[in-house]
């Protein structure tokens, strides 16, 4: 079940998020391209996506920690690839992997999130295991 007062479906790939004034592409980068990314890997795309205009912006990059927590919600019941559970809003389609990459990094490590439970943690950049990316434009409103 989507939260369909907060979400808006751009019709483009795209999903803005009228809380946090953010727009994240709508599949990861496993769904777009049925690949695992690296941390370099991973801000390579979002070069490529941003590139190609896709939903109209050149602005495309990987979330902070901030921002992608603006998308995890316990409430939110979605599927990943393997049919687990993981907590992003339905409006998300269904088999995006779980963990993706952050734009922190320190030194040779990169940041991942993961939406089974809410935590970061930290890896070797060029592993590329089974992270992916969500790529996300704009800017958290400062109060």
């Amino acid at each position: 079940m989507s939260n369909s007062n907060r979400f808006k479906d751009n019709e483009d790939g795209t999903v803005t998020d009228t809380q946090s004034n953010l727009t994240w592409i709508r599949e990861d980068g496993w769904q777009k391209e049925g690949r695992w990314f690296s941390w370099d890997e991973a801000k390579e795309w979002a070069g490529d996506v941003s590139y190609i205009k896709f939903g109209k912006s050149q602005d495309w990059r990987l979330p902070d920690e901030e921002e992608i927590l603006t998308l995890y919600d316990t409430d939110a019941i979605n599927k990943d690839k393997y049919g687990k559970e993981i907590h992003l809003d339905a409006i998300f389609p269904s088999g995006p992997q779980a963990t993706v990459w952050l734009k922190s990094e320190q030194g040779h490590e990169g940041t991942l999130f993961d939406f089974k439970n809410g935590e970061t943690r930290r890896l070797y950049k060029s592993k590329s295991g089974r992270m992916s990316v969500r790529l996300v434009y704009g800017s958290i409103p400062r109060s």
